[in-house]
């Protein structure tokens, strides 16, 4: 990961020439604690890294306060716009915003913008970059409009701003790059290039993917309302951590078209999909009581009204598609995308860090198959949260576990 992100941000031996580096970073929600702030403190003195502007809401000023007071890298400004829902929708720059950008810019060299917002606003500030031959990093996915999984419109604009940002592009000197760990992690880049050396050798494409992530997010039913990684704006598993699993895949399944004689050119998909109205049945309120005795979960059933949930974003998606080349299958997938999974959770208040710090684990497989003549499994199961090991374990369970497996067909 901190291979990727260093070469994203374009930091290479030939940038020793310059003095400094300077970026804009919008949004400071717990990705970018996690990942991108630190990373660029790490790097900081070598590479004279300045953080010229930091663009938030004004809601998280106090987060903000908080965060910065013991780093080491301090942003040179912060820009707070207004949270309102214009803002949260991010379908415009704020005036004031879009000339303090301009403004700066037209004094600064800025070597890129890193966007790590809620998606709904990471297509104004890119179209911004780009317009301006700004390098940026984005964070997955490009964009997310509201209501997509209710409004077949809101759907199809997910392709239409691809699109949008793809012609900008061409018209641009920006590099533009989505993070997306898993094609830089060294274990999946081995099974990638075993798979393409296969696939090249015996002329036989891969003819299964299958693809199984869980996270263990365990929200109670009066948490739905939150703004990181929500619901309520009618996404949800999808385009929060199953992103990554959908766009691995893509990545993998590109294998095949070394095969030109049978290359897809078409696709069946199938979905399914687990929605909070499910999850508020599945758990009902004497679960909880039995959990945390009477509290805000009572509240909530008893003036529970399923019709306020029906846009909400799915927990859980359930993909099965298949790779055609006119009317033969070339790949079957099998992509299962959860939330409602095992988790460590075993308390009522949040904590602080609710992004990888309230019982949220990973468990992920991958199963592909070359016909009858090879098998490789990918598994990587964690038994408690990252970061906070609490139990001695090695191998399996541990955080970092991953295993490849390899079973190889004979032929005589």
């Amino acid at each position: 990961m901190e291979n990727n992100i260093k070469s994203r941000l374009l930091i290479s031996a030939t940038s020793k020439k310059q003095i400094e580096k300077q970026y804009i970073l919008v949004g400071l929600g717990p990705h970018a604690k996690r990942i991108y702030y630190p990373f660029l403190e790490k790097y900081q003195k070598k590479y004279g890294i300045k953080l010229r502007l930091l663009i938030e809401l004004d809601s998280q000023q106090s987060s903000i306060n908080k965060f910065i007071i013991s780093r080491s890298l301090k942003p040179e400004e912060i820009f707070l716009i207004k949270d309102n829902i214009k803002n949260r929708l991010g379908r415009v720059l704020e005036n004031n915003l879009l000339k303090r950008l301009d403004d700066l810019i037209s004094k600064e060299n800025i070597d890129g913008i890193i966007i790590s917002t809620e998606p709904k606003s990471h297509k104004i500030y890119a179209d911004w970059a780009m317009k301006n031959n700004i390098n940026i990093l984005m964070d997955k996915p490009i964009t997310a409009p509201v209501d997509p999984i209710t409004k077949p419109a809101s759907a199809r604009k997910i392709y239409s701003d691809y699109q949008d940002l793809k012609n900008r592009k061409q018209n641009s000197k920006s590099r533009f790059y989505i993070v997306c760990q898993r094609r830089n992690h060294k274990g999946f880049s081995l099974v990638k290039d075993y798979l393409q050396k296969f696939v090249d050798e015996f002329q036989i494409p891969i003819s299964y993917i299958g693809i199984y992530h869980s996270d263990g997010t365990w929200n109670l039913p009066h948490e739905f309302e939150k703004e990181n990684h929500p619901y309520k704006y009618g996404y949800g598993k999808l385009m929060h951590s199953g992103y990554h699993c959908v766009d691995l895949f893509a990545w993998i399944s590109e294998v095949n078209n070394s095969l030109k004689d049978r290359k897809a050119n078409s696709a069946k998909i199938y979905t399914s999909k687990f929605l909070p109205n499910d999850f508020f049945n599945q758990l009902n309120i004497k679960n909880y009581k039995n959990f945390f005795g009477n509290t805000e979960i009572q509240k909530f059933y008893e003036n529970y009204d399923r019709n306020d949930y029906e846009k909400y974003g799915e927990i859980d998606a359930y993909i099965l598609g298949q790779l055609m080349q006119d009317q033969n299958v070339i790949t079957t997938a099998s992509i299962i995308l959860q939330q409602n999974t095992f988790s460590r959770r075993a308390w009522f208040d949040l904590p602080e860090d609710t992004y990888k710090g309230n019982g949220r684990l990973r468990h992920e497989r991958v199963n592909i198959h070359v016909s009858q003549f090879l098998n490789i499994q990918i598994h990587s199961y964690q038994s408690y949260e990252a970061g906070h090991k609490d139990i001695d374990i090695e191998g399996v369970g541990n955080e970092d576990h991953f295993d490849i497996y390899i079973f190889l067909g004979t032929v005589k």
